[in-house]
C-alpha cells in the first residue's frame, strides 16, 4: 500500500508553499501496468488550518466545456483527491479540478457493493487557481480543516487520480494508488495520508 507523509509548512497561502521541497506523488495508469502515460504529479502539505494542494498536469489539449462549480466534470477531464480523515470505509470527500477552473466538492456515501451517492458542499469554500505550463497546467490551492471530520493528524486514507480523455473520448485513467478497475470508488486500494 502507498503511503504519503504529508509534511506541516508555515505557508498561509498555495502561493507561499516551497513546492520543490516537497515529495511528489507519480500517478500511474490505473490498471497497473507502471506506465506513466501524461506525466500527472500531485503534492500535499497542511498547516492547522487546512491542506495545500498542487497538481503539475502534462497535457496536450485541454479536453473541458464545465467550469460551473460542482457541474460533472468527471465525465470530461479532471484531477481528483479522495480524502477519508476516519477508519469509516463508506464516508470520505471528494474534490476534483479542471484545466478551466471546474470545481468539484462532495461528501461521498460508498455503500461498498459498487453503489455510492453525494452530499454535495453547497459553498464552494475552496480557494484553487489554475496556471498555464509549458508542459500543460497546474491547479493548486486550500481545502479548509472544516471540508474534514476529525484532526489534521494521524493516519488518514486517500487516492489522488487523472481522467484524461483519449482522442476517441475513451478515459485515460491514472492514479497514486492503483485501482485495477474502471472504478476510482474503491476504499479498499486507498493510500495512506501520514501527518507528520
Amino acid at each position: 500500500m502507498n503511503k504519503y507523509l504529508i509534511k506541516s509548512t508555515s505557508a498561509i497561502y498555495a502561493e507561499d508553499v516551497n513546492w520543490k521541497n516537497l515529495e511528489p506523488m507519480q500517478l500511474t495508469s490505473n490498471s497497473g501496468n507502471g506506465k506513466t502515460l501524461y506525466n500527472t504529479r500531485c503534492y500535499l502539505c497542511y498547516n492547522e488550518k487546512g491542506i495545500f494542494f498542487r497538481f503539475e498536469v502534462e497535457d496536450d489539449k485541454i479536453n473541458c466545456t464545465m467550469d460551473e462549480y460542482n457541474a460533472p466534470i468527471y465525465n470530461e477531464e479532471t484531477v481528483e483527491l479522495f480524502m477519508q480523515p476516519t477508519q469509516d470505509k463508506t464516508q470520505y470527500m471528494e474534490f476534483e479540478w479542471n484545466g478551466i477552473g471546474g470545481v468539484f466538492c462532495a461528501k461521498v456515501k460508498n455503500y461498498l457493493n459498487g453503489k455510492t451517492s453525494l452530499d454535495f458542499i453547497e459553498k464552494n469554500i475552496i480557494d484553487s487557481k489554475i496556471y498555464a505550463a509549458d508542459y500543460g497546467w497546474i491547479v493548486q490551492g486550500f481545502l479548509p480543516a472544516q471540508l474534514f471530520e476529525g484532526s489534521l493528524s494521524g493516519e488518514w486514507q486517500f487516492n489522488a487520480y487523472r481522467i484524461k480523455l483519449a482522442k476517441d473520448n475513451s478515459q485515460i485513467l491514472l492514479s497514486y494508488s492503483n485501482t485495477i478497475a474502471d472504478n476510482y470508488h474503491l476504499p479498499d486500494k486507498f493510500a495512506v495520508l501520514k501527518f507528520v
